[in-house]
């Protein structure tokens, strides 16, 4: 009788736990999430972006050579 009374309560006690986080996890559901903008701020200096691209061997081509060609222009 003892096992009985305690398994009974047992599962009534999983039951409400149960129902509880199911309530709140509706509540949860019911609100509208709204996530702040992104704000992105980068501090670089003209001298440090010069030596960066400097550090590439970059060769500027016209784009009247590349049209000339009949070749697909591409975007880089």
């Amino acid at each position: 009788m003892y096992l009985l009374f305690l398994s009974a309560g047992f599962g009534l006690g999983i039951l409400v736990s149960i129902s509880f986080f199911l309530r709140r996890l509706e509540a949860l559901s019911q609100q509208p999430v709204t996530l702040p903008a992104p704000q992105v701020q980068v501090n670089v200096s003209a001298e440090l972006v010069a030596r960066y691209l400097d550090s590439f061997n970059l060769v500027a081509i016209p784009k009247d050579l590349v049209v000339a060609t009949d070749e697909a222009v591409t975007r880089h």
